[in-house]
C-alpha cells in the first residue's frame, strides 16, 4: 500500500518528489509500526513522525518545527530557562519563512 502511495505521489508531483523528504505521520495514535511496515518505510527512506503521548494544544504542523528544533542544540547543556529561550529564539530566527511553510507542501 505504501509503495502504491509513493507511486501516486511521484506521478502527481514529479518535479517536487525528488527534492523533498517524506514524513510518515500516524495521526491521533502512538505509532505502532509492524515489521513489514517499518521495513517498507526504511526502504522508501521515509521518516516516521512521532507525536508526543498527549498534547491537545499542538497541531500536526507543530511536529515539523519541533522535530528540527530537537536536533538543533545537539547535546548542549543549559543552566537556566533563559538560555533555553535564547537558543529557541536563535533557531527560529535563523530560518526563512519558506522553512516554516515546507510542511504545507
Amino acid at each position: 500500500m505504501l509503495i502504491k502511495f509513493r507511486d501516486v505521489i511521484r506521478e502527481k508531483r514529479r518535479n517536487e518528489f525528488r527534492r523533498k523528504v517524506v514524513l510518515f505521520h500516524q495521526n491521533n495514535v502512538r505509532p505502532h509500526v509492524g515489521t513489514m511496515t517499518g521495513w517498507t518505510l526504511y526502504k522508501l527512506e521515509w521518516d516516521l513522525m512521532l507525536p508526543p503521548p498527549y498534547s491537545p494544544d499542538m497541531a500536526a504542523s507543530d511536529f515539523y518545527v519541533f522535530s528540527h528544533l530537537q536536533m538543533h542544540p545537539d547535546g548542549a547543556i543549559f543552566n537556566s530557562n533563559e538560555e533555553v529561550i535564547n537558543e529557541v529564539h536563535l533557531f527560529l530566527n535563523s530560518h526563512t519563512p519558506q522553512f516554516f511553510a515546507e510542511w504545507i507542501d
